[in-house]
């Protein structure tokens, strides 16, 4: 027993773990969630017309959307690397929505973002 203001210290062993945590990285908890094989390679964000028709190509993210260049061809499609960057280019284009990429080896699958 200690009297008051007497220090008392308690010491709390931990066990030692005998596994490793297994880490998840957000690229393959995405895989997960769609049902994408894990040789798919992720590519990145993109921007697509509502319609599925054009994907954008070029843009200046100081010039005007009406400049910015669309493509038929998700090979020729503009990969953002960061989210944000993605979601203001689509913002600026009334109709477009923020897509994945990934590629299959033999073709680019294309799923929304949001």
């Amino acid at each position: 027993m200690t009297s008051f203001g007497e220090e008392k210290r308690v010491v709390i062993r931990k066990k030692s773990a005998e596994f490793e945590e297994e880490r998840v990285t957000p690229v393959a908890w995405l895989k997960a969630k769609l049902g994408v094989p894990e040789h798919a390679t992720y590519l990145g964000f993109g921007v697509q017309k509502e319609d599925g028709a054009l994907f954008l190509a070029v843009c200046d993210p100081a010039g005007a959307p009406s400049d910015w260049g669309w493509t038929p061809s998700v090979e020729q499609a503009r990969k953002f690397v960061g989210w944000r960057e993605a979601v203001d280019a689509s913002e600026r284009c009334a109709g477009s929505g923020v897509v994945l990429y990934f590629d299959y080896g033999e073709e680019i699958w294309v799923f929304p973002a949001r």
